[in-house]
C-alpha cells in the first residue's frame, strides 16, 4: 500500500508499506479521503517527530477492511474516523463522559499506528464512527476535527442569534466556526492577514472582514458595535496579537474562547507559544468568562451530521484536492499557497 512519509524540513515522499492486519479490538480501515490539518505543519517542518507512524493525518473516513474474529464492525461499513492517537482506558470520568483526548489514564500510541494518509489505517473499533449514507467521505473526514473542534468551543460558549461574534484567523477552522455561527444567526467580525481568505470570508458567512495589517482592528471593532464590543471572541491562530485583540475587543461579561494552537521552538523541543495578558483590565474588571477547547466529542459528531443535513455548507471549505502520489504539493498548497482545507485521495489515479 501507499502511505505519506514525513522527512522533515517540508520534505514529503510517498512509499510502500506493508498493509496493517486486524487483531482483537482492532480493525483495518480502507481509507477514503484524508484532509491536512493546519497542526500537521509541526511535523511537516520537523519540528515534532511523528516517529513510525508516516505521517501526521488523523481526520480522515473510509471503509471497514478487515475485521478480527468477534468483531462489531461489519466488513463494507462506513466509518469516520475519531482523531485519537493514545489509548484511552474507557473507566475514567472522561471517558464516560465522551472526552476521549482527556482520558485520565492515557496509555501510549498502540503499535502499528498510521496517520491517516495512507491507503488503508488500523484503528481501535471504538474510534470507528459509523458514517450515515448520506454523509459524504469528505464531508466525514472535515466534520471529526476541522468543524467540530471549533463546534464544541461553540456550544460551549452558548453562542445565538442575539450575538455578535469576532473570530480572528480565517483558516478551515476559524471559517468552520463562521459556518456554524452563521448557523445558529449570530453576527460575525473576522480577521485576517491573508487575502485570498479575506476575499471567501462572505462564503463563511462573515459579515465585517477586517485585514489588521490594514487598519486598527480594535478600533473597527468597536466602530462596528457602538463601541461596546462584542458579545463573543473566539482565537483560532494561537498568535499573542489575535488572542489579545479578542481580549480587548469583548464587551464587559462577555466570552472569549483560545482554540488556535501554536508552537516555537525550545532548547528542548517544541513549546507551546506564550501569551502576555493583562489579568487587570483584560479579565478581571471587565468579569470575562475565558474557555478553551480542543477537540469533539463523539456524540457532537453525530449532531454534526444533523446539521449538515439541515444545510451547514462544509463543502465550501475543501480548495483543493489531490491525489495520494502528489501529496508533496498537497503540503506544498496547504502551508505556503492558496489553500484553505486540502483533501488528500488516497485512491485517486
Amino acid at each position: 500500500m501507499k502511505i505519506v512519509q514525513f522527512h522533515g524540513d517540508r520534505r514529503v515522499s510517498v512509499e510502500e508499506a506493508p498493509e496493517p492486519e486486524p487483531s482483537d479490538d482492532f480493525a483495518v480501515i480502507k481509507v477514503m479521503s484524508s484532509t491536512i490539518c493546519g497542526t500537521e505543519f509541526s511535523s511537516y517542518t520537523g519540528l515534532t517527530d511523528v516517529g513510525p507512524m508516516g505521517n501526521a493525518g488523523h481526520e480522515a473516513t473510509g471503509i471497514v477492511w478487515k475485521t478480527a474474529p468477534g468483531s462489531r464492525l461489519t466488513e463494507g461499513a462506513r466509518v469516520a474516523m475519531y482523531p485519537g492517537f493514545g489509548e484511552r482506558c474507557g473507566k475514567c470520568a472522561n471517558c464516560y463522559r465522551g472526552v476521549w483526548l482527556r482520558c485520565l489514564n492515557a496509555g501510549p500510541q498502540p503499535d502499528g499506528h498510521l496517520g491517516t494518509h495512507a491507503q488503508y489505517v488500523r484503528r481501535r473499533e471504538d474510534y470507528c464512527l459509523e458514517l450515515p449514507d448520506d454523509i459524504s467521505f469528505e464531508q466525514g473526514a472535515l466534520l471529526v476535527d476541522c468543524v467540530g473542534t471549533p463546534y464544541r468551543g461553540i456550544r460551549r460558549m452558548g453562542v445565538n442569534g442575539f450575538d455578535t461574534v469576532l473570530i480572528t484567523g480565517l483558516g478551515p477552522l476559524g471559517a468552520s466556526a463562521a459556518m456554524l455561527c452563521r448557523k445558529l444567526g449570530a453576527r460575525i467580525i473576522a480577521t485576517e492577514v491573508n487575502d485570498a481568505r479575506l476575499d471567501r470570508a462572505p462564503d463563511f458567512g462573515v459579515d465585517h472582514a477586517i485585514n489588521p495589517t490594514r487598519e486598527d482592528a480594535l478600533a473597527r471593532v468597536m466602530e462596528l458595535t457602538g463601541g461596546r464590543g462584542v458579545d463573543k471572541a473566539i482565537d483560532f491562530t494561537g498568535y499573542p496579537e489575535p488572542q489579545n485583540l479578542c481580549l480587548d475587543a469583548a464587551r464587559g461579561g462577555g466570552m472569549v474562547g483560545f482554540l488556535g494552537l501554536k508552537y516555537e521552538s525550545g532548547p528542548d523541543g517544541p513549546v507551546p507559544r506564550a501569551t502576555p495578558v493583562r489579568v487587570l483590565d483584560q479579565l478581571l474588571i471587565k468579569e470575562m468568562t475565558l474557555i478553551s477547547s480542543w477537540c469533539v466529542t463523539p456524540d457532537q459528531v453525530m449532531e454534526l451530521f444533523g446539521l449538515v443535513r439541515e444545510g451547514l455548507p462544509v463543502d465550501r471549505l475543501v480548495t483543493h484536492r489531490f491525489g495520494i502520489d502528489d501529496a508533496a504539493t498537497a503540503y506544498e498548497t496547504t502551508f505556503g499557497g492558496p489553500g484553505t482545507k486540502v483533501m488528500i485521495d488516497p485512491w485517486a489515479e
